[in-house]
């Protein structure tokens, strides 16, 4: 017998309508590209052959996005259903489900499981077979444990749960108002893949499993929601077969990736604008680099000046200043002067030998640094 697969886009926590407020002055290009990179869904289920769709939760930011954003929204998903008529959908936390809402204005063919818990699968003949879909809009007040009715039926072909929820082990986990998981409990539902949204890094099944035995995955978020969102994001392109563990791959969204450049020592350099040369040396083509600059310099640097070479080549840049000036030789030949400057220098080391722990020594350090450039004495 000819075992069919079934090549299924995974998407969740596109957050449309986001503000982006963490990117600051970019926050409003961050929102187009994400509008934008989510218009191509369509044509990215056409390029990998896609059979089903599923969004998997929070594919809005909130449960009343504005007309564009719903309105944009409804375009995406009739373009889908001209690729594949397979496309379903469960509400987030940040978009349960209201009536009239979003999720009640998409095109009728998508189903959108608006039931508090879990009932007999939708099912749909796809070109790889039949596929049956478990999902529910996950009410707390409802039923806080829709799970325990979760039933599996004896149907033939792909067997697929569709869920919007923290599983025990993710960072998250107990905060919140979203459906919370245990591995046991995906364990226990006996389908050929868990498709799952609420996390926003990308966990194959093999983070859940390693021998497979656990065929969940979350998918991440489409693109980063703010400078700690880092590195690749997207969708999940999944290959199903039935009775085995699926195979699963991550599909860029196109958004331009916040890049974590993370530690990078600094104290050869001997002015901002190396720094500036060595972080942009460091980023890839595109990206939005987030870097944590550490080391002993001889001069007080000044992060905000780093940042902003940064965003002259950059759409958007975040330092983080974890360098040491307080025992540099420079400061010591200031400290050493008998005059005002000298005495600042003295001062500022005082407070900070004073320090309760390493994030005091920053603070005080970084107050001395800031005197002393005010002061021309750098």
């Amino acid at each position: 017998m000819i075992i069919a697969m079934m090549r299924i886009l995974h998407l969740a926590d596109v957050h449309l309508g986001a503000s982006f407020a963490s990117f600051g002055p970019h926050a409003a290009d961050r929102a187009e590209s994400v509008l934008a990179a989510f218009r191509k869904v369509p044509e990215v289920a056409a390029e990998q052959g896609i059979d089903a769709v599923l969004v998997a939760g929070d594919l809005f930011d909130s449960a009343r996005p504005s007309d564009r954003i719903a309105a944009e929204a409804r375009e995406v998903f009739r373009r889908l259903l001209e690729v594949t008529p397979a496309v379903f959908a469960v509400p987030g936390n940040h978009d349960p489900l209201v009536i009239p809402g979003p999720y009640t204005d998409l095109p009728e063919p998508v189903h959108v499981f608006s039931r508090p818990e879990p009932g007999e699968p939708v099912s749909v003949e796809t070109e790889a077979g039949p596929l049956h879909v478990y999902g529910f809009a996950y009410d707390f007040a409802h039923n806080p444990d829709p799970l325990s009715d979760f039933r599996r039926t004896e149907a033939e072909g792909v067997h697929v749960a569709l869920l919007h929820g923290a599983v025990r082990d993710a960072p998250h986990w107990s905060g919140g108002n979203s459906l919370r998981l245990a591995p046991e409990d995906l364990a226990v539902l006996e389908v050929d893949y868990v498709a799952l949204g609420d996390y926003h890094r990308f966990r194959p099944p093999a983070e859940f499993a390693a021998d497979g035995s656990l065929p969940a995955c979350y998918c991440g978020s489409f693109a980063g929601l703010d400078h700690t969102e880092t590195g690749p994001h997207g969708m999940v392109r999944a290959e199903v077969v039935a009775g085995e563990p699926p195979r699963v791959e991550l599909v860029s969204s196109g958004v331009p990736e916040v890049q974590d450049l993370a530690d990078l020592d600094v104290s050869a350099c001997t002015d901002e604008l190396e720094v500036v040369e060595r972080v942009a040396a460091g980023a890839a083509p595109g990206a939005l680099p987030v870097v944590t600059l550490t080391g002993q310099t001889e001069f007080a640097l000044d992060p905000e000046k780093v940042e902003a070479g940064l965003l002259a080549r950059f759409p958007y840049a975040r330092v983080r200043d974890r360098t040491r000036y307080y025992d540099s030789q420079r400061l010591g030949e200031l400290a050493s002067r008998d005059d005002v400057i000298g005495h600042l220098a003295r001062l500022g080391l005082d407070r900070i030998r004073q320090a309760a722990d390493d994030d005091e020594v920053h603070l005080r350090e970084r107050a001395l640094r800031k005197a002393l450039r005010a002061m021309g004495a750098t």
